[in-house]
């Protein structure tokens, strides 16, 4: 939240420094940043990866709720005929699988968002550095991200030329 603030901030002293420049004295331009990051190949690649991942992670638990769902079955119609320390015993065994089946969600869950930030991290990381060279070589002034715009005209958009880098550059 005081990061948030802070980019406000200094956007706003930004903006108002603008107001006393000339408008031939900078070129301006702004980046969609997240539409520029989702579209690259590299971001892509990266979903299908973490899609795969998932899917494994799926049928791993999708095994142990099944038998999760034996063991239950075969508790209840067994029940009868079992000891009461048999029945307990399976009872415990019963417990242990649950435990062990909410310990391998949160772990897949965990993975995942791990992966997730992972992606984000070397994605945006590239992003700012190919953004910043374009800004550098394409002689930019400023270059701001279009979620701190109000209004801006299309024509100041760079997020196409961004993202054809971001898919160029390794």
């Amino acid at each position: 939240m005081m990061l948030k603030k802070v980019v406000l901030t200094a956007s706003a002293v930004a903006l108002m420094g603008l107001s006393s420049v000339s408008a031939e004295a900078g070129k301006i331009g702004y980046i969609d940043v997240k539409s520029s990051v989702e579209n690259t190949r590299a971001y892509q690649n990266g979903l299908h990866h973490l899609e795969t991942l998932k899917s494994e992670k799926l049928k791993e638990l999708r095994a142990l709720k099944s038998k999760i769902d034996q063991a239950e079955k075969d508790i209840l119609s067994q029940s009868m005929a079992m000891s009461p320390q048999r029945l307990s015993q399976k009872q415990a065994a019963l417990k242990d699988l649950r435990k062990s089946a909410a310990r391998k969600q949160q772990d897949a869950q965990e993975e995942l968002v791990a992966e997730k930030n992972v992606l984000d991290q070397k994605v945006v990381s590239r992003f700012y550095k190919i953004a910043k060279q374009y800004g550098k070589d394409h002689d930019f002034d400023l270059i701001f991200p279009k979620s701190n715009m109000i209004y801006a005209s299309d024509a100041l958009d760079i997020t196409p030329e961004i993202t054809k880098l971001l898919d160029q550059k390794k």
